[in-house]
């Protein structure tokens, strides 16, 4: 009977640290980012360009403004529910507007 006792105070001592963990686990990462400077706008940008210029469909990137807030803008050919679905609504925190453009293709030069 003392051995199942012992078993079963193990065993919620076990859970409850289960438990614990990965609450600890949370609080750590959650002060870690917080010690971590948030990358800039222009960091940002140039992280995602290569990926974000792989999707058919789109010809740029840039820094824009949209309500007085910093944006990334992504610039397409057409914008589709297509692209709408694979290009994301925020980059490390900061919005994504997709705006159509049109092809884009350097001008000739006068001789």
């Amino acid at each position: 009977m003392v051995a199942r006792i012992k078993m079963a105070v193990l065993g919620l001592g076990v859970i409850a640290m289960a438990v614990g963990l990965p609450g600890c686990t949370k609080e750590k990462v959650h002060q870690r980012e917080k010690t971590m400077p948030p990358k800039t706008i222009q960091e940002v940008l140039k992280a995602h360009t290569p990926e974000l210029m792989s999707i058919p469909g789109v010809v740029g990137t840039a820094i824009g403004k949209q309500k007085d807030e910093l944006c990334i803008k992504v610039l397409v050919i057409e914008k589709t529910l297509e692209l709408t679905r694979k290009i994301p609504s925020t980059l490390e925190g900061f919005p994504v507007v997709i705006q159509q453009t049109g092809e884009i293709r350097a001008m000739e030069q006068d001789s």
